[in-house]
């Protein structure tokens, strides 16, 4: 009995003191608006409720209804619930925010039905995307925190609860939707994609549900970009191919598709792509952000995907290459002219000279004409290329390097130009330079070839990353042992020996300034060097311990790890090189393309507009669509909704297919139709070796 009266006891007092605490609550909640500090930590904003959501026992925490309950009894409900952090680096978390991350969907709709806020935003620096550090970026609000978290369930419920004034194509502080937040989050692996895709396809279906009227998927960030415009910019090369190539078969939602099957015959498939926003017709396209926004490093990898591939080969088969091999012919005729000109240039007297009246002195002048025309027409293209594009270093340096060298080509000849009427020598000089980068620029005329253009993608690669690495380590060295030897040379006394021979003396002087003894270095570099110095000098063990200690350094040890490393990026650029030269020769038709009047543009179209079912409403669905002819030899025995029942393009075998071209015309087609056999030449790895070149 006595220990019963003691059980008994103990557990009133603890109902005392249970109650004395919720009535303490009850007394701070009362007070909320003007004692927050009571209830609210003053750092970080974290109440009583936040601590009790971060300390779950098995799903829950007893405390939690309480707290709702006392604060609603007190008429504090939605401050309680909705308060959030103030500390900058959880900013604006809520309650709700912790229970969607801890995927509780019990706690979830308890807070739902206490008024938490779904346009609450956890905006703070822990929340934000970093270059380095670990952060986790959701798209600020409690929808987007669960989308990104593939939480379908707390998605749907949250949608579907209708006291809520949250709207789905809400944006962040960034201006992002929750489409984005699902593209920020996407890493290209095999597991993220299937969340992400999955998630993003069941958004787009519950905003079609809630409002058909609703175009979530068209929203715009603060950069002006869609949930397709981002994806194609970051490089999200697995959710960009499920955007562009999605097609849903549920007859509800098939309108949200934006590719159909057209028909099939056995494995050849005819799709109809949706290029909205894709094609150049429209600003800002997807190509556009990929060939020149874009710093991905596989900006190469999505310029092939379909449709994306065969849109540029229409482009460059209906006008970009005729253009491209027409202005191929004229730059060949500009640097012919330009050749025979500077070699034929006046070698005695002081420019500028004065006209003899002579049949080669007037065709010489007419070409100089011609250079200098060409000259300010190259200048001003280049201008406009850099104001246009804007590009950033790296593109520059992954595929417009002959930008820069067309553009320094133009500015060396004009100077040249001044420089000859001011009447200085000098302008031979820069009329040569000018000359040697004409012809090196003959290169990006091989874009228009795939051999070609394949090698120069090789040099431009090997350059970039091995030559320039080699060139800045070989720079320290040579400088450096340079100065050493001039310095050491400085020591030897000024006068020679009796014996000493006049040869000796000129070897001896070979190192005596830092210019000279920068070439004198250089050529033991390519293996052409001299040994041979004066003997009188005061340490010459020490003047040859160093000229060995560079030669093994330099010709050993650089050179021979240069040839290695270029023979390694051959290797490992092989494989893609089909796909970077495909984003060079894209970035050359849209240049042409943006070159275009828009009347042209507008007749030189790619597509057409069809119907391709209908809209939510019973109306026909009219697309712009490009028609792609594929084989799929793993379609066999799936029932595909088809929109034609017979198989063909009954439209493109009514046109006329083919005109004779006449002059030009002829010789640009010729080229074209070699360089279309090219393209359709599979693409093997390149080899190294004679014996595997011969067997290729």
């Amino acid at each position: 009995m006595g220990k019963e009266m003691q059980s008994l006891q103990w557990i009133q007092r603890c109902r005392k003191k249970v109650a004395r605490s919720l009535q303490a609550l009850a007394s701070t909640l009362t007070f909320w608006g003007k004692h927050k500090e009571m209830v609210a930590n003053n750092d970080t904003g974290k109440t009583c409720l936040i601590k009790a959501m971060w300390n779950l026992r098995n799903g829950m925490n007893d405390t939690i209804p309480i707290l709702l309950k006392a604060a609603k009894n007190t008429g504090h409900l939605k401050e309680l619930v909705n308060a959030p952090y103030t500390n900058d680096y959880y900013y604006g978390q809520t309650a709700l925010h912790i229970a969607i991350e801890k995927r509780n969907f019990k706690l979830v709709k308890l807070l739902m039905e206490n008024k938490a806020d779904l346009n609450a935003r956890a905006s703070g620096l822990f929340f934000q995307q970093k270059k380095k550090g670990v952060s986790f970026y959701f798209g600020e609000f409690p929808l987007s925190l669960a989308a990104c978290t593939n939480q379908l369930d707390i998605v749907t419920y949250l949608l579907s609860v209708p006291h809520t004034n949250f709207n789905l194509n809400a944006k962040d502080s960034h201006g992002n939707t929750v489409l984005h937040a699902l593209v920020l989050v996407a890493d290209d692996t095999e597991e993220n994609t299937e969340i992400i895709t999955n998630m993003y396809d069941e958004i787009l279906k519950k905003s079609d549900q809630i409002d058909p009227r609703m175009k979530l998927e068209e929203e715009c960030n603060n950069d002006d970009l869609t949930p397709l415009k981002l994806a194609a910019k970051l490089g999200k090369i697995e959710l960009l191919k499920h955007i562009i190539r999605r097609e849903i078969e549920e007859p509800e939602y098939k309108h949200l598709s934006r590719k159909f099957t057209e028909w099939t015959y056995g494995p050849v498939h005819t799709s109809l792509y949706d290029i909205s926003s894709v094609d150049t017709y429209e600003p800002d396209s997807v190509l556009e952000t990929i060939v020149f926004r874009s710093q991905a490093y596989n900006r190469h990898k999505m310029i092939v995907l379909e449709p994306l591939n065969h849109l540029l080969q229409e482009k460059w088969d209906s006008f970009a290459g005729k253009i491209f091999y027409l202005k191929f012919i004229l730059y060949i005729l500009y640097m012919s002219i330009f050749t025979a000109t500077a070699y034929h240039r006046p070698l005695e007297g002081q420019p500028p000279f004065p006209l003899k009246g002579t049949a080669k002195d007037n065709i010489r002048v007419v070409g100089e004409v011609i250079i200098m025309f060409g000259a300010i027409y190259i200048f001003i293209c280049q201008i406009i290329y850099f104001w246009k594009r804007r590009p950033s270093l790296q593109i520059l340096m992954m595929d417009g390097y002959f930008e820069i060298l067309f553009f320094l080509q133009a500015t060396l000849l004009l100077l040249s130009g001044i420089v000859y009427l001011a009447g200085n020598e000098v302008y031979v000089a820069l009329m040569v330079f000018a000359l040697v980068i004409g012809w090196v620029n003959m290169l990006y005329y091989t874009r228009g070839f795939q051999q070609t253009g394949i090698y120069s993608v090789m040099i431009q690669k090997t350059i970039l990353r091995d030559m320039l690495r080699f060139l800045l380590v070989y720079v320290v060295f040579l400088f450096g042992f340079a100065a050493a030897l001039v310095t050491l040379i400085g020591e030897a006394p000024q006068e020679a020996a009796n014996g000493t021979a006049p040869g000796e003396k000129e070897e001896a002087s070979s190192y005596s300034s830092l210019y000279i003894s920068c070439l004198e270095l250089f050529k033991f570099t390519i293996g052409m060097g001299d040994l041979q110095f004066d003997e009188n000098l005061k340490f010459k063990h020490f003047f040859m311990f160093l000229l060995i200690l560079y030669v093994v350094l330099t010709y050993v040890l650089l050179l021979n790890m240069l040839i290695a490393l270029m023979s390694e990026t051959v290797n490992r650029v092989s494989s893609e090189s089909k796909s970077i030269w495909k984003l060079q020769r894209a970035a050359t038709i849209l240049d042409i393309e943006r070159f275009l009047p828009r009347f042209i543009r507008k007749k030189l179209r790619c597509g057409r507009l069809l119907t391709v079912g209908n809209t939510r409403y019973g109306k026909p669905d009219e697309r712009w669509c490009f028609r792609v002819e594929e084989m799929q030899w793993g379609s066999f025995g799936k029932n595909q909704f088809c929109i034609n029942e017979e198989p063909g393009d009954k439209e493109k075998a009514k046109e006329k297919l083919y005109k004779p071209p006449k002059g030009w015309s002829n010789l640009i087609s010729r080229v074209q139709d070699r360089a279309r056999e090219e393209e359709q030449v599979p693409l093997n790895s390149v080899s190294t070796s004679p014996s595997d070149g011969e067997k290729v």
